[in-house]
Order: structure tokens, then sequence, then C-alpha cells
């Protein structure tokens, strides 16, 4: 062999390994985003105890998780609301579904009783009040339909 053909198969040697390193690196960036989703529907799944009906609940509940945690991301690097958003026991749950079935107040449910405002005749109230340093304010917890 000449000196010029083993350069051309040096260089096409290269080229092959170049194509497949970035074809590799391709189809790996695009896989582990998909194993990664997998897992933290995984282990969200264990962590609140869901446990879907058949292998195409699982597959449909998975996508809706995957949809949510992306905007849930999505939001959170936005602009600066002064909350952040999280992931928590509704992440499978459609928008439709969530609000089907928890944002129906129920006023006689909910209610303790129907007496009269309780400080009506009060006179001397502050101009401010920090309730976080009166202790009234909590952690945020899932009050159900009334509040329990």
């Amino acid at each position: 062999m000449s000196m010029p053909s083993t350069n051309r198969i040096s260089l096409a040697c290269l080229v092959l390994l170049f194509f497949s390193a970035t074809l590799l690196s391709h189809t790996a960036s695009r896989l582990l985003p998909d194993i990664s989703s997998y897992e933290s529907h995984e282990q969200w799944m264990a962590h609140y105890g869901r446990v879907y009906k058949d292998a195409d609940e699982k597959e449909r509940r998975s996508k809706i998780f995957q949809e949510n945690v992306q905007y849930i991301h999505s939001s959170n690097n936005g602009m600066n609301k002064g909350y952040k958003l999280a992931v928590n026991e509704f992440a499978d749950l459609t928008n439709q579904e969530f609000t089907s079935t928890r944002n129906r107040f129920k006023a006689h449910e909910c209610s303790t009783s129907s007496s009269a405002f309780r400080y009506e005749n009060l006179t001397a109230v502050p101009s401010s009040m920090d309730w976080r340093k009166k202790g009234a304010v909590t952690p945020i917890k899932d009050q159900g339909q009334c509040g329990n």
C-alpha cells in the first residue's frame, strides 16, 4: 500500500469513529432522561403507595407524571414568583382529574357552626400583625375537602 491510501483509510476510520461517537452520545442523551423519569416515577409510586390496575394504566400515569414534573421544573426555572412547585401525591393526575375531585368546596360539610363573628365589637386593632411571629402560620398540609 502506498502512503496516500493509508492516510485515506486512517481518515475514513477517524470520520467513522467521530460519527459513531456522536451517534452514541446523542442516543445515550435521549435514553437517560427516559430512564431517569421512569425511575423517578417508580420512586414516587413507592413513596405514595400508588399501584395501578394494569401496565397500560401505569404507562399512561407515568407519561402524565413526566409531563407534570417537566412543568414543575420549567415553572421553577422561570421568573421568580415567590413560590416553588414540587412533586406531591397528585403528580400522576391531569389538571382536569385533580380539579374534578379536589376543587369542589362544600361549605355545609366543612362548617362547624353558623354563629356571629366573634370579634365584631373589637376597637383596638393594630395596624399590622406578623402572624408568623405569633405561631399562627403552619407548614402546608393536605386539608382534604374540609381542612381536617
